[in-house]
């Protein structure tokens, strides 16, 4: 079986709240992983940095923007047809208040909750890390 070569770079935020809550977004229909979880984010464009394509699809997807962002980890994960290159950010910092914003469904969940929600594969070791980061695991 032959490797996959399309590399995809993408960004993702995570927010945490006071409360020790989570930002989730669930995937829409027309997309791969339809109805799946996901931690806000998209594509990173050719000419855009993966702090620059994180402010735009924040900005896009859930109507924020992003005032500060740290880096949290990088994840590469090859799937049958392309590889996923996740460049992932803690958002320290923001304004608005996060939605929906192309009509997906987004909301607060608790830490202790983040391991029952179906994520697709390439975000797996993301939650893994953010349970180890604040002692849920």
């Amino acid at each position: 079986m032959s490797r996959p070569t399309q590399l995809i770079p993408v960004v993702a935020g995570i927010i945490i709240n006071a409360q020790l809550e989570i930002l989730v977004a669930q995937r829409p229909a027309y997309v791969s992983h339809p109805g799946f979880w996901e931690f806000p984010g998209g594509k990173i464009e050719p000419f855009e940095t993966p702090q620059q394509a994180l402010i735009r699809e924040f900005q896009e997807e859930i109507g924020i923007h992003i005032m500060n962002a740290i880096p949290f980890m990088k994840v590469e994960y090859a799937y049958p047809n392309r590889i996923i290159a996740l460049d992932v950010w803690q958002i320290e910092k923001y304004k608005g208040n996060p939605y929906g914003a192309e009509g997906q469904l987004v909301q607060w969940i608790t830490l202790d909750t983040l391991p029952t929600l179906t994520f697709p594969a390439a975000n797996n070791k993301i939650v893994e890390a953010i349970l180890v980061k604040y002692n849920i695991l």
